[in-house]
């Protein structure tokens, strides 16, 4: 995958200035590549010189160069890196010579190999072309570049230096994968994301906890999806991965899913399953009732800079319990002895389960936030795919699968004390 010129900083100057600094440069890249555009004042064909880290020693170079008249070659030793001849007052007016440098594995325990190429923008037939090579002997990380004039002359009025981190990472936290177009930050438990530098067309997809079970299904967490957002460099952003309910005997409705977050992004909690008999909570994606019990609202919605997803769960019948609602569609309602399916999870992110190793695989696809089944006398409801368990005629059901979102499914009876939700997700993603 070919990386990206990530533009560190760039000093145009407004004025004459003698010295030019990049500090406190991210050990985040590689790479590293300076393009510098200079003029000076000075009048002795001087070179443009960079020193490394404040140090003015264990330089050393080599040189090819040519004027259009003739060529030459040799080795040089100074106390600093010889980066080529810059523009200056008697060459051709209001022109600028041009300098790239490119210092690979700047952050390593080895010396320092540095690649210089210089071309003097003049009409004068005496105009310098050189290719240089450069070593700085030196175990030390890059942290500092410095540039000046040989002759100790002022650098004019629109020279610019541009300091690029080439390779690496932009930003930091989680578990970072990569596709041919994004990179993917994947959080499965709380922690911090970083942006190492300011990123453009950033996308967030934030799955709460969801909903715990009792008779009924648990509601799946809502989901939250967010695009086209900056990050800011050097900002760090909470990131909050919400655990799932966790249902109990001595709990009706059982508890919601916890909230997931991203900076201000809320992804709500799928609300938890009823016992018989009771009405489902309201969550993210609604929780099942159970018998005669109403399902629960979906309190998931969409904001101005976001889309919400989230479905309400269905009633019980009889000595059923309804199944818990999913990202991608409504539980369905208890019928005779078999429990409520939980409803379908969403797979419009099915590219992020590929590149991230997340969320429910289901015939080629991925599904995130499905609805628990109802429990029954009977037949359990299935549970929604995207992480959502089936409900159980007796005995304790599966706990929905962790880092999905997914709700638990309902039991009938003997349903133990474990009967808990999914627990969210948040994964961050952003152009390569």
């Amino acid at each position: 995958m070919a990386q990206a010129y990530v533009p560190i900083q760039t000093q145009t100057l407004t004025g004459n200035t003698a010295t030019v600094t990049f500090d406190n440069i991210p050990q985040s890249y590689t790479d590293l590549k300076v393009v510098v555009s200079p003029r000076v004042t000075g009048s002795a064909s001087p070179s443009l010189w960079m020193d490394i880290n404040g140090t003015t020693s264990g330089y050393s170079m080599r040189f090819l160069s040519g004027t259009g008249a003739s060529a030459g070659s040799g080795t040089r030793s100074y106390a600093h890196i010889d980066c080529g001849v810059v523009n200056y007052s008697t060459t051709t007016s209001s022109t600028f010579s041009s300098h790239e440098i490119y210092i690979p594995n700047y952050t390593s325990s080895n010396n320092k190999s540095i690649s210089i190429d210089v071309v003097q923008e003049t009409n004068s037939t005496t105009a310098y072309m050189y290719l240089l090579a450069g070593l700085w002997s030196n175990s030390a990380a890059i942290t500092k570049l410095v540039f000046t004039a040989e002759d100790g002359s002022s650098f004019v009025q629109h020279s610019t230096f541009t300091l690029y981190g080439i390779g690496g990472t932009r930003a930091s936290g989680g578990t970072i994968t990569a596709d041919a177009r994004y990179t993917y930050h994947t959080f499965t438990a709380s922690g911090t994301f970083t942006a190492l530098e300011k990123i453009k067309g950033a996308e967030i997809l934030a799955i709460a906890g969801g909903g715990g079970a009792h008779g009924a299904g648990g509601g799946a967490g809502g989901v939250v999806y967010a695009s086209g957002q900056t990050l800011s460099a050097g900002s760090s952003y909470t990131t909050v991965v919400g655990a799932g309910g966790v249902g109990t005997v001595a709990t009706s409705p059982a508890p919601n899913g916890n909230n997931s977050s991203f900076s201000s992004f809320v992804a709500l909690g799928g609300g938890g399953g009823a016992q018989y008999g009771g009405n489902g909570a309201n969550g993210g994606s609604g929780g099942g009732g159970a018998q005669s019990g109403s399902g629960g609202t979906a309190t998931q919605s969409s904001g101005t800079n976001f889309i919400g997803y989230g479905n309400n769960g269905a009633t019980g019948a009889n000595v059923t319990g309804g199944g818990g609602g999913g990202a991608g569609g409504a539980g369905t309602a208890g019928s005779g002895t078999t429990g409520g399916n939980g409803g379908i999870g969403t797979s419009l992110f099915s590219a992020w389960g590929y590149a991230t190793n997340t969320g429910q695989l289901s015939g080629g696809v991925y599904y995130y936030a499905g609805g628990g089944g109802g429990g029954a006398a009977t037949t359990g409801g299935t549970g929604g795919l995207g992480g959502g368990t089936n409900g159980a005629p007796s005995g304790a059901p599966t706990p929905a699968t962790a880092n999905t979102g997914g709700g638990c499914g309902g039991g009938y009876s003997s349903i133990g004390s474990n009967l808990a939700g999914g627990s969210g997700l948040v994964i961050i993603r952003y152009p390569n």
